[in-house]
């Protein structure tokens, strides 16, 4: 389910958002690479958004 290069988004801006909503970032990485429905909607949202926000820079 997951693509190849899960690396879409810049590490550094995926860690900030994630320690922003209080996750910790290698438990939700182990999650969503075992495709984890719930990692995976959350890591589907933050792409969604951060690359609305960088089409629009």
């Amino acid at each position: 389910m997951l693509p190849d290069d899960i690396n879409h988004i810049s590490p550094d801006i995926l860690n900030g958002i994630l320690k922003a909503l209080n996750i910790d970032t290698g438990e939700f990485m182990y999650q969503l690479l075992n495709d984890n429905p719930k990692q995976i909607m959350i890591y589907a949202k933050i792409y969604a958004l951060v690359h609305d926000v960088t089409k629009t820079i």
